[in-house]
This record gives structure tokens, sequence and C-alpha cells, in this order.
């Protein structure tokens, strides 16, 4: 009892007892070569579990969403709201192909893989994302970002979304990753 109490101490509280869940390790917020937006950079870790991945290679696409706040500081609150922004995507597996495949919401097209964890590191590396002009922030001030990234069950075949409710296995998010920055 005791082992098993220290041991889930050490799993990072992002995980799973059952070792799945999403973590963003790094994000930040960068201005472009002009200066004019502001683009995102992120590392994020994926760990899908055991039913999320048999779905996606029995043809099932995974819808995930990616969503950014900013908001503007004032003292120890944060005042209004700037941007709430959602971006999403879809993986899916062809299994004639045997390949991954990563379909971006915008016109990005479609990027190919030979395995999951390839799949895996792109999904998990955001470069150069834009998000937000720059004029639409207060010189010298100071604002507070939030990103968070989840499997969106809503877009799940109506057969699988009563099983995705109720199985934690299926609540794959990751927790709000919040920082700060001046423009």
């Amino acid at each position: 009892m005791v082992r098993s109490a220290l041991l889930m101490l050490l799993v990072p509280t992002w995980v799973n007892a059952d070792g799945y869940g999403f973590n963003i390790q790094r994000a930040e917020l960068l201005r472009d070569g002009s200066g004019q937006v502001y683009k995102l950079d992120a590392d994020i870790d994926y760990r899908f579990s055991e039913p999320a991945i048999d779905a996606l290679r029995n043809g099932v696409p995974l819808d995930l969403v990616l969503r950014i706040i900013i908001k503007q500081e004032s003292g120890w609150w944060w005042r209004r709201t700037l941007l709430e922004q959602k971006f999403s995507f879809r993986i899916d597996y062809h299994s004639l192909s045997k390949l991954y495949q990563i379909i971006y919401d915008n016109n990005t097209p479609p990027r190919n893989f030979v395995s999951f964890n390839g799949l895996l590191e792109t999904m998990g590396s955001i470069r150069e994302m834009p998000v937000l002009q720059s004029t639409l922030l207060k010189q010298g001030e100071r604002y507070g970002a939030i990103l968070t990234v989840g499997l969106d069950i809503e877009s799940l075949p109506l057969p699988l979304r009563p099983v995705a409710y109720i199985s934690p296995a299926w609540h794959l998010s990751s927790p709000q990753y919040k920082w700060t920055f001046v423009n």
C-alpha cells in the first residue's frame, strides 16, 4: 500500500495512473521577423491511451483542439480577454498504405508519417504558428497567455461517444500552461 502511494507521487500530475495524458512542456509567443505577428512555439508531450490508439488504428480519426487565450494583465489580476482562439487538427491512420496523417483545419497540406512516433514528434513540436497581430497589443504592457490541448470527444463517431464520455481513457487533455510576456 505504501509502495503504491509512493509510486503515485513519482508520476507527473498530467499523466494518468495508466500512463496516458497530454503535457505542454514549453510555450512562448515570439514576434516574426517583421515584428508584426506573434507566433506560437510550443513543445507538447502526447501520450494517448490504448483505447484511443486502437480506435485510430481501426479507422477512427481523432480530432485535437489547441486553445490559446491572451489576457491583458493588471496588477494581481488579469483583466479583459484579448484573444481566445482554437486551432483544430485531425490525426488519421490509413490501413491500406499503413500511413498516419495529420490534417490541419487551415490551408496547410496534410502530412504523412510511416510511424506513430514520427506523428507524435511532429505534433509535439509547434513552430512559428501565427496567432496574433502585434498591433492589437499596447507597447510596454504585460499580457498573460494560457495554452491547452485536448482530444475533442464531440468529434468522435456517435456510437463511440457514450463510451468516451464515461471512460477516463478518452479524457485526454493537458493542464493549462500559463506564462506572461511584455509587448
